[in-house]
């Protein structure tokens, strides 16, 4: 048998099993693929099996999760807010039944049993606006700003009630860049805190001081000046001080780009001034100005055109924690002696602090905060002074100084001075000088006395018309001074050391008044050795010409009696040896805390009395001294204490003032309680516009959550139609397949012919 050729289109059956095999797999594959497709209702399950498609898919998922968390916190602040809203109207309802009962309980309508019990009814509105304050939610208090592990509201003894919270508010994301509080403080939502206050103190500049700190706390932008110095050859340095963070560093800088001479460069801080800077050349001119597109120079207050020195303006360093005591008030410092400090009233209760180991605002926070921690203390928007509140509610906060000091002057939170206008004394009401009213005094001796108040616009200018009655002048009785204990003019001399070294001794004897021991002392060297009268102070004067050395009085009773055994240590002739004030028989002068007047009188043994009215009562000084001591004054209270005026303090008052028939003040937080129930409406309406906000964004949240589902869903979701369709196409080719596979297969002897 021969055997023939191979025919072309045979193949090995190992070859072609090994074809149908893999057919059959790519069918059985992409059939399962389908199925799963169906049955998880994705695209694909890796995302090797389409990277395009998987990132876009990632991002929106990204998104969508984000835009989840958007509303789930938008949620959580609607019924927050909400809760708020619900507490407030609560306060709200208190407040209008507060302002009823204050209407009842004014006047002779009311009898006492009636007041007491409108008074009971009060401290019942006080409590519930306390459990109103105390809310919670999800185990969170709504009133305590950041401190929402706190209860805010504790009542105290008297109705007092201290808030024990902070003033920020929690806030949360609605949208990718935008933050809103979902809570209100206690301080905004309540007003439990006395408003803040503190003055402009001034604080110098420093070599420590920050650039940032620079006008006002704004600082300036940094970059590049020019300066030339010029003494004949001109230098031109453009400085670089964009890495500069100090005074120091500026110094340092702007020094070195002339190190290498001829001419060199001084910076330092003028003297004269305290609040800017000097730059010297070490010869010739300097001048300074700005680059293009800077201000820099400006800014600094050195722009200057070729002068001798530049001599910088004020660049109003603002004030800061670390910010020493010593450079506040033009570097004049606050006085931190020991024994003087702050006297802090407040609750109720007297604290007294010593800041004499205080160098740093910090310190003196710390110090105020330890002995008192019911109170706020910060920084003002400023940055040029602090700021200070009470945080309890129904009772005067006040401060003054301790011992006749000037801290709480220097600090600028002193509540009361001789510079406080009349206009804010009183709660605020000021002092009706100008109705034709008058202060009478019934003085020791029984006269009385009647002043006109009329045109007077501060403190001191009070103190100027009471102390005017008896003016101390040429004219004065020695007798009359020092509160009607007078001036012993026997043997004793006045003990003068002059300027050149030399004493001489002022013989008195024979004197009788003020201008008798002025003549004295000028008969001594006349036009050489000066004595005078202050108008300013109401105390004697003395200039001397003998020399440059110390002026100096020896202490003695004559001396001590006359207000005149003190030094002027200087060497300037023109500038006088300053005696101390000196009291007359009828004398008024801030009180030893500074916190209110202190009247003397020494025209006889009776008691002091002046007679309440309204510039009295005004003045805090209406009132009796009943002792027969003329150097014990009549002291009034503090007439100008700060107060919170929400809802909480409103209420305790309105409590005292119904159970003490106090009509006055009734009258006065009935007015109040308008304001409060404005202010308490107004929150509400803050409420139902953050409310409104949400509501919008949580609207515009779920319209973006359809459009991102729907872009998911193109991206990775299966069209189950397309994917049956596959499905019946794809059993159809395996169905197929597999008849090609059996017939294939099938082994017979023509299979190898």
């Amino acid at each position: 048998m021969t055997i023939g050729p191979i025919l072309p289109g045979r193949l090995p059956s190992s070859m072609l099993s090994e074809r149908l095999k893999v057919s059959l797999n790519d069918n059985a594959l992409e059939l399962a693929k389908l199925q799963q497709q169906v049955s998880t209702g994705q695209q694909f399950s890796l995302a090797s099996e389409s990277p395009g498609a998987a990132l876009r898919t990632i991002i929106l998922q990204s998104t969508f999760e984000r835009q989840q968390q958007y509303q789930s916190n938008i949620n959580t602040s609607l019924s927050m807010l909400a809760m708020s809203e619900n507490s407030l109207t609560s306060v709200g309802d208190a407040l209008n039944s507060a302002k009823a009962i204050s209407l009842s309980g004014v006047g002779s309508t009311s009898s006492d049993a009636e007041r007491v019990a409108l008074a009971d009814q009060i401290a019942s509105l006080r409590t519930q606006v306390i459990n109103a304050g105390n809310t919670s939610f999800r185990g969170q208090y709504l009133f305590s700003g950041s401190q929402t592990n706190v209860a805010p509201f504790e009542e105290g003894a008297n109705g007092l009630v201290v808030y024990h919270g902070d003033d920020h508010q929690i806030q949360s994301y609605i949208n990718t860049q935008t933050l809103l509080p979902n809570n209100f403080d206690g301080i905004s939502a309540f007003a439990a805190s006395s408003p803040e206050f503190g003055g402009d103190i001034n604080p110098a500049l420093a070599l420590q001081t920050r650039v940032s700190d620079l006008n006002g706390g704004r600082g300036v932008k940094l970059g590049s000046i020019s300066v030339t110095l010029d003494n004949g050859t001109p230098q031109t340095q453009t400085v670089n001080l964009s890495g500069v963070e100090t005074i120091q560093d500026l110094k340092t800088v702007l020094e070195n780009a002339f190190a290498g001479g001829p001419l060199t460069l001084t910076v330092d801080i003028d003297p004269a001034s305290e609040n800017g800077l000097r730059l010297t050349p070490s010869a010739g001119t300097i001048a300074v100005s700005n680059v293009t597109g800077s201000t820099l120079a400006t800014d600094l207050g050195i722009a200057s055109s070729a002068v001798a020195q530049v001599n910088g303006g004020d660049i109003d360093p603002g004030i800061t924690l670390q910010t020493t005591v010593a450079s506040l008030n033009g570097g004049t410092g606050i006085g931190t002696t020991a024994g003087t400090g702050l006297v802090i009233n407040n609750g109720g209760q007297t604290f007294t602090v010593d800041l004499s180991t205080a160098t740093t605002i910090e310190d003196v926070f710390n110090l105020i905060r330890t002995a008192d921690p019911d109170l706020n203390l910060g920084l003002n928007d400023a940055k040029n002074g602090l700021q200070i509140s009470s945080r309890i509610s129904g009772a005067d906060f006040s401060i003054g100084e301790n011992n006749g000091g000037t801290n709480a002057a220097g600090l600028g939170i002193a509540t009361f001075s001789a510079s406080t206008p009349l206009s804010e004394l009183n709660y605020g009401r000021g002092v009706d000088v100008d109705s034709g009213k008058q202060l009478q005094i019934i003085r020791r001796d029984g006269t009385t006395i009647n002043l006109d108040m009329s045109g007077t616009k501060t403190v001191q200018d009070v103190i100027d018309r009471i102390n005017d009655f008896e003016d101390f002048d040429g004219t004065t009785p020695l007798a009359d001074l020092n509160l009607g204990q007078g001036v012993p003019v026997g043997a004793t001399t006045l003990d003068i050391t002059r300027r050149d070294g030399s004493v001489v001794n002022v013989s008195l004897a024979g004197d009788a008044t003020v201008q008798d021991v002025l003549d004295s002392i000028n008969a001594v060297d006349p036009g050489n050795l000066v004595a005078s009268i202050d108008p300013d102070t109401n105390a004697f004067q003395i200039t001397d010409n003998s020399g440059a050395g110390p002026l100096s009085i020896a202490s003695n009773v004559v001396s001590d009696a006359l207000g005149l055994a003190v030094t002027e240590g200087g060497t300037d002739n023109s500038v006088p040896l300053q005696g101390n004030f000196v009291p007359i028989q009828l004398q008024v002068t801030l009180n030893t805390t500074g916190n209110g007047l202190t009247i003397y009188d020494a025209s006889g043994t009776g008691p002091l009395e002046i007679p309440a009215n309204e510039i009295a009562y005004s003045l805090g000084i209406d009132g009796i001294e009943s002792g027969s001591d003329p150097l014990v004054g009549l002291v009034g209270d503090e007439p100008n204490p700060k107060e919170s005026t929400g809802v909480l303090s409103l209420l305790s008052r309105l409590e005292n003032a119904l159970r003490n028939g106090d009509d006055q003040e009734i009258g006065r937080i009935g007015g109040l309680l308008d304001t409060e129930i404005a202010r308490v409406n107004r929150v509400r309406g803050d409420i139902g516009s953050r409310m409104s906000v949400l509501e919008e964004s949580n609207n515009r949240l779920k319209d973006q959550e359809v459009k991102i589902q729907e872009a998911i869903s193109y991206e990775f979701d299966t069209d189950l139609t397309q994917v049956i369709v596959e499905i019946t196409q794809r059993q159809s080719a395996f169905q197929a397949n597999l008849q090609v596979t059996s017939s294939a297969l099938q082994l017979t002897l023509l299979s190898y012919l």
